[in-house]
C-alpha cells in the first residue's frame, strides 16, 4: 500500500477534550449586544493626491457687439424707457506666454426687446 498514509488516533479515556461551549440561549430581542474581536488595531489604508495648476492668459484685446436690452413685461410689451446698453464679446485675442489665442463667441442676435447700436467694436486693454 504505497503511497498512502495511515491516521491513527489514539482513544484517550477518560474524554480530556473540552467540551464545547453551550449555545446561547435566546435573549430579550429588545437589547442589543455589543461583542468585540481581539484588541489589535485595524490599519486603514488612506491616500490622498493633489494636483494644480497655473494659467497666466491676460486678455489682449476683444471685439464686441454692443446692444441695447429694453425691458420686456410680464405680459410681453416692451418698454422702451427702461434699458441697459451691453457689451457682447463675440472674439477675445489672448496671450499665455508666446502663445497668442482667440476665442469665438455667438454674436447677439437681435430680438423684439434686442436692438445692435455697433457691431464688432474692438477694445484693447489698457496698455498693450
Amino acid at each position: 500500500m504505497a503511497g498512502l498514509e495511515y491516521v491513527v488516533r489514539p482513544a484517550v479515556f477518560p474524554d480530556i477534550r473540552p467540551t464545547p461551549n453551550p449555545s446561547a440561549a435566546q435573549k430579550d430581542q429588545s437589547k442589543a449586544v455589543i461583542t468585540g474581536s481581539s484588541g489589535k488595531t485595524i490599519d486603514l489604508p488612506y491616500s490622498y493626491s493633489i494636483s494644480s495648476s497655473e494659467s497666466r492668459q491676460s486678455e489682449t484685446k476683444r471685439r464686441v457687439d454692443v446692444a441695447r436690452v429694453y425691458q420686456e413685461e410680464d405680459d410681453g410689451t416692451i418698454n422702451h424707457d427702461n434699458f441697459v446698453d451691453i457689451n457682447v464679446a463675440n472674439k477675445i485675442w489672448m496671450k499665455d506666454g508666446p502663445i497668442d489665442t482667440i476665442n469665438y463667441y455667438a454674436p447677439v442676435q437681435e430680438e423684439p426687446n434686442i436692438v445692435i447700436r455697433e457691431k464688432d467694436k474692438i477694445i484693447k486693454k489698457p496698455g498693450s
